[in-house]
Parts: C-alpha cells; sequence; structure tokens
C-alpha cells in the first residue's frame, strides 16, 4: 500500500474518531424518529452543521497556520486566551471527564452492575494515559487499534437495519425538517474543538515525514475527507435507523432512550453489548485525542516551557476525579462556557475562509465582539434570567431557531468596524 494514501487512511479514521464522541450517537437516532419519511432532509441539514463544519474548522485552520492562529487577527492574547478556555472545556475540566463518566453509566453500570464509579475512572483513564503518554504514537494508536472497532460495531447496526428495517416510517411530525436536522447537527459542537484538533493531526503528518507546508496541507485536505465520508455514511445510517423506528418511538422520549431502544430492536438481546462497546470506544478514543491534544496545545503556546508529557498526566489525574461528579453534573457546569465560546469560534471559522481578501483586522473584532454579546447575554438570561427584555429580541433576528441569532448581528457589527477602518485608513493616507 502506498505509504501517503495509508498515512491518510489511518489520521483520517483518527480525526473521526475524535470528533464521534458518545454524545455524537444521540442526536442522529432522535432525528429519524422526528423526521420519519422525511429523513432525507434531515440528513441534508444536520451533515451541513455536522461533519461539513467540523471538517472546514480542520482544513481552515491548517491553512492559517494552527490553532493559535484562528484568532490572531483579534488579537494574540485574544487566540491564546480562547484557545486556553476552549481546550479546558473540552479538555480535563469538562468533555474528558464525561467521557469516563459516559463509560460507566451506559456500559459498565448495566454489564457489571454494583462496580463503584472510582474502579470504571482508573481502568478508563488508565488505558488514556497508556495510549496517550507517547506523543509520536497516538494518532496511529487511535487510527490502526480504536477506531476499527467502533466503525465495524456502527457499521453492523446500520446494515442490518438497511437489510431489515424496523418498521414503516412515520408521516414526519414537526414541520422544517431541514431546519430541526440543522439545529440537531449544530447542538453535537463539534466545530468546537475543530481548531484544536488540527494542531495534532498536522503535528502528527510532520512526524511522518510531510514537512513541505503545501503538501501537508493538501494531505489535511485528504485526512479531512476520510473523516467527512465516516462522519456522514455513521450519521445517515442512525438517522435512517431512527426514521424507521419513527412509529415506536417520539420525540417526547429522550435521545438516549430512542437510542437504546433503536438498537434493541435492530439487533435484540445482542443490544447492550453492542452499544456498550461502541459507547465505551467512542469515549476512549475521545479521551485519548482530546488529551493528546491539551499536552499539543499547552506546550506549543509555552514553547515547551510546558512538556507534553507532563500536561497529559495532569490532565488524566484531573479528569478522573471529575468523572466522579457524573454525566449530568458535567453537562450543567459545561454548558454555559460551551454557549458562550462555541459561537465566536464558528464566527473565527466563515472569516477564515475569506481571511485573504479581508485587509482589516477590525472586521474580525467587530464581528467577535457582537457574536460575544448576544451569546453572553443569553447565556446570563438563561442562568439568572436577567436581561428578559434584550433576549426577547434577540429570539427575533433571523436564523435564531437554528441557534445562529449572532450571524446577522457579526455581520453587521463586522461590516461597520471595516467602514471604520478604512476610514481611518484614507485619513491617514491623506
Amino acid at each position: 500500500m502506498n505509504k501517503k494514501f495509508k498515512d491518510v487512511i489511518i489520521v483520517g479514521f483518527a480525526l473521526f474518531a475524535i470528533f464521534f464522541g458518545a454524545g455524537n450517537l444521540i442526536f442522529p437516532p432522535y432525528l429519524g424518529v422526528l423526521s420519519g419519511t422525511e429523513y432525507k432532509k434531515a440528513m441534508l441539514g444536520f451533515l451541513l452543521t455536522d461533519p461539513v463544519l467540523p471538517i472546514l474548522g480542520v482544513i481552515i485552520t491548517a491553512k492559517l497556520g494552527g490553532a493559535e492562529d484562528l484568532g490572531k487577527r483579534v488579537g494574540n492574547s485574544f487566540a491564546k486566551t480562547l484557545g486556553t478556555v476552549t481546550i479546558l472545556t473540552i479538555g480535563p475540566l469538562f468533555a474528558i471527564p464525561r467521557t469516563a463518566a459516559t463509560t460507566h453509566e451506559v456500559f459498565v453500570a448495566k454489564v457489571f452492575p454494583g462496580t463503584p464509579e472510582w474502579v470504571t475512572a482508573l481502568i478508563f483513564f488508565t488505558l488514556t494515559a497508556i495510549f496517550v503518554f507517547n506523543e509520536t504514537g497516538v494518532i496511529d494508536k487511535i487510527g490502526k487499534y480504536l477506531t476499527p472497532g467502533l466503525v465495524i460495531i456502527l457499521l453492523v447496526i446500520i446494515g442490518k437495519c438497511i437489510v431489515d428495517p424496523i418498521g414503516v416510517m412515520n408521516i414526519a411530525s414537526e414541520n422544517q425538517i431541514f431546519l430541526k436536522g440543522f439545529a440537531e447537527g449544530y447542538q453535537t459542537m463539534d466545530a468546537l474543538g475543530a481548531a484544536l484538533m488540527t494542531g495534532i493531526v498536522v503535528s502528527d503528518l510532520k512526524r511522518k515525514g510531510y514537512v513541505n507546508d503545501e503538501e501537508r496541507l493538501k494531505l489535511v485536505k485528504w485526512v479531512g475527507l476520510v473523516a467527512f465520508v465516516l462522519l456522514a455514511i455513521i450519521y445517515g445510517g442512525l438517522i435512517y435507523a431512527g426514521a424507521t423506528a419513527s412509529k415506536i418511538y417520539t420525540v417526547q422520549n429522550t435521545r438516549v432512550d430512542i437510542l437504546l431502544g433503536t438498537v434493541q430492536n435492530i439487533l435484540g438481546s445482542a443490544c447492550k453489548i453492542a452499544i456498550g462497546i461502541a459507547v465505551s470506544l467512542a469515549c476512549l478514543t475521545t479521551s485519548v485525542g482530546l488529551s493528546a491534544i491539551a499536552g499539543d496545545f499547552f506546550s506549543n503556546i509555552t514553547k515547551d516551557k510546558l512538556a507534553y508529557k507532563p500536561i497529559v498526566l495532569g490532565t488524566v489525574v484531573v479528569s478522573g476525579v471529575l468523572s466522579l461528579v457524573g454525566v449530568e453534573g458535567l453537562i450543567k457546569a459545561a454548558v454555559p462556557i460551551l454557549s458562550t465560546v462555541y459561537p465566536i469560534i464558528m464566527v473565527l471559522i466563515f472569516l477564515g475562509i475569506f481571511e485573504k481578501y479581508i485587509k482589516y483586522d477590525m472586521i474580525y473584532k467587530g464581528a467577535v465582539l457582537a457574536t460575544f454579546v448576544i451569546s453572553f447575554v443569553e447565556v446570563l438570561n438563561k442562568n439568572f434570567k436577567i436581561f428578559e427584555g434584550f433576549t426577547a429580541l434577540i429570539k427575533t433576528l433571523p436564523f435564531s431557531s437554528v441557534g445562529f441569532e449572532w450571524l446577522i448581528p457579526a455581520i453587521v457589527t463586522g461590516a461597520l468596524f471595516g467602514i471604520v477602518a478604512f476610514v481611518q485608513d484614507k485619513r491617514k493616507i491623506a
């Protein structure tokens, strides 16, 4: 097998697995139940926000140079702060601990009842440490050994459903199915970590001997394509599976109940083991990937004053302790931070597409400022019931139904800041 082709496949598999956390399993079947016969529209909407946006984020960040470069046109301090807040949120403070907590609640507690949470955490994070401690082999370990098992289980579930559907699809229970799919894909928040995942992908390609920037960017695009295809197949298949169960379940059922019920209808008695292994593998690959990303990010921004190994060791220990809080507690703590930071990352990805055509940094600053104000006000309103009038006004903005209420204000404010910069530029010349 051609070395370049092999490297693209392995790294692409690893990128897919890092993106595809256990949380990603619960959204597509629910969307399938909601959309029923209109599942193709729902699928298109979902795939536009995930995997299109996350993979686009990886490619744009690679083109710019790295995660710390995504926000550099707002300011270097801003870029480092945004990266730090993001990696702590999707890393040791919330997302990584949640992977162990989810593994315990969905798999260990059901298959081995009575097992203490600390035992699960100890085993889970020992495995994470084994896979992540040697920086040079992280991507290969995920891509070669962990991902294939996850993909095989998911493809077996989807394949059996295609050959033997659960039942006749129901008529869609709601209107605007495409927008519902768009909103569900947005809720996975995968684009949040896209910029940070670029660093570990690029570092691995460098270690594999791809030192030319242009060649490496081409490979990142191919790696992104592999991850995109895998994500699209898995998401699309799970949406279809949910649609075939739409006469059995309704949107009143929880997402987790729909996932477990759908798989049980497909696999029967093997459901508990199959979904448990799938969830555990999805959690472990994400834990390993995010721990490595934390090590890579902090060693880079400190110029190796903080070394990779101590960082990942600290990440694993902190994550292990916090995992004992449980899934619900971690989600509640993470949502306010995620809801504030995620739109900012999205705006920077969109601006990154047109980066070479944007002359003034003020455009970035205006767009980010508007996005931050709107997302922060909404978080304050949701948690403290303040700014009721302002929040009601925000909800009247275009695209608010799909979570993009910040889009038009970002465009308008960015344009206004750009005009100010243009006028100031002309005065300097004059």
